[in-house]
């Protein structure tokens, strides 16, 4: 476990936030999520959810105030304040930017925003956390002036902060799944989740898998940790039942991880017998083909597989876990089973070269997903391997900050590269995030208006034009 670094509190915050966590029965702490990315549709706070719910376990009421629903949202968080008085308050902090090159946005600057409005109408003690929290801790403690920060998984994070006072960054993992649970009176605590089409459902922690550029291993690290298929099936039964809710996304970086614990966790929905749907991410490299009808028959709709290369040699250096022909054999699978299926790809790696980009657009047209999502560069995070390879290749300083965005571009450098996608491309079903500021753009925002089956990439064409 890495070393924690502790920061001072503010004289006048240190006895309030011991006093919280020595006793969080009958406390108020307002739990913000932060996140303001509305592309490619506005992601449920599910990180902020399931926090809530350990806190209420722990006894305290909790609010959530999601700054993602309002259009002036900095305006409506002091009315927040001003009514609930929170004792302490919790901001989670989702990503540092959309990690898309070239149309890169930077969020920092309206996390300093937020920080700034709490501490004009809040003396409550503040805890970060969140995923971009944990990859940056100390950075973004500095940065944003914060009192506490949680740098991990945060649902047992209570009982450590009562053990060791309330100061400084802590460091959590939690080991019992059973933790991670879905509030019974979601409508109480946040009671704007009912502009959500799409619910977040997660049935896992923890990756296995190796990519050289992925922060899931520093996030939840690399042990798998299950939580049991009944009490999934149970938090989706409840929401459907009593909130009238149908629509799904499974977050787990890659719900096949363990294919017993998926199939076991598909068979629990279909024995619920729900009109629900759900999209989910997976690996592209399945044991059981059959798989994919299970996934149909409980609601799948859409699959996107992380495949980020279809080139045996970039497969290989990004440490992917498997071959071009589990490609074709899962993609067979999908559309056999009747389900919407997309490539995410990355161009870009150690060794891409014009030959393998163009192996990879080759086989995308082979399989003709419904849709191709493609990122140019990888983005760099510390604790990665890509940092690395950056590092030892000059392209980066040993000590050199990532907190502002880098990318990785390969031998070829970002504009050669850009050259030789859009000079192969053929089909109509690719789609590049980091083309332009697609956030700021109304085509997305009416096409989400109207369309409410699932991801915006299943209203692709799939029609290729060579």
């Amino acid at each position: 476990m890495d070393k924690v670094v502790h920061f001072q509190l503010p004289v006048d915050n240190i006895s309030h936030a011991k006093e919280f966590y020595s006793n969080v029965f009958g406390m108020k702490v307002l739990l913000i999520s932060s996140n303001r990315e509305h592309f490619p549709e506005p992601v449920f706070p599910l990180g902020a959810v399931y926090i809530a719910n350990s806190l209420i376990h722990h006894g305290a009421d909790v609010r959530i105030f999601d700054a993602g629903l309002y259009s002036f949202p900095l305006y409506s968080l002091k009315k927040e304040l001003i009514r609930y008085q929170p004792d302490i308050i919790g901001l989670s902090l989702r990503n540092i930017d959309n990690a898309s090159y070239p149309s890169t946005r930077y969020y920092v600057s309206g996390y300093v925003k937020i920080m700034n409005t709490i501490r004009s109408m809040s003396k409550a003690p503040i805890v970060l956390g969140g995923s971009a929290f944990t990859i940056f801790p100390e950075e973004l403690m500095e940065y944003l002036g914060a009192d506490m920060g949680i740098k991990g998984e945060g649902e047992s994070a209570v009982s450590q902060f009562r053990e060791k006072g309330g100061k400084g960054i802590y460091e959590e993992m939690v080991s019992d799944p059973g933790d991670i649970s879905f509030p019974r009176n979601i409508d109480t605590i946040f009671p704007f989740f009912h502009y959500y089409r799409t619910i977040g459902i997660q049935t896992a922690r923890g990756c296995p898998h190796r990519c050289i550029y992925c922060t899931y291993p520093l996030l939840e690290r690399s042990r798998r940790r299950l939580r049991l298929p009944y009490e999934i099936a149970d938090e989706i039964e409840h929401l459907n039942k009593h909130f009238n809710k149908s629509d799904f996304f499974i977050v787990d970086s890659s719900f096949n991880s363990d294919e017993e614990h998926m199939a076991g966790v598909l068979e629990a929905i279909i024995s619920r017998n729900l009109a629900i749907r759900f999209s989910c991410y997976l690996q592209p490299r399945i044991e059981d083909p059959s798989i994919f009808g299970l996934l149909k028959r409980a609601g799948c709709v859409a699959v996107d597989f992380g495949t980020d290369s279809g080139s045996p040699s970039i497969v290989h250096s990004l440490r992917k876990g498997f071959t071009v022909d589990d490609i074709r054999r899962v993609s067979q699978s999908c559309r056999k089973a009747g389900i919407d299926f997309c490539h995410s790809l990355i161009f870009g790696g150690p060794g891409e070269t014009p030959e393998t980009i163009r192996e990879t657009i080759t086989l995308m047209n082979e399989v003709s997903p419904k849709a191709v999502i493609a990122m140019i560069g990888i983005r760099i995070y510390p604790g990665t391997e890509i940092e690395q390879i950056a590092q030892e290749e000059g392209q980066l300083c040993s000590k050199e900050s990532l907190l502002k965005p880098r990318f990785y571009f390969g031998p070829l450098g970002p504009g050669r590269l850009s050259r030789e996608i859009f000079e192969n491309i053929s089909g109509r079903n690719w789609f590049f995030p980091g083309e332009r500021d697609w956030s700021s753009s109304i085509g997305p925002r009416i096409l989400r208006h109207f369309y409410t089956k699932g991801p915006l990439w299943r209203t692709f064409k799939t029609e290729n034009i060579s």
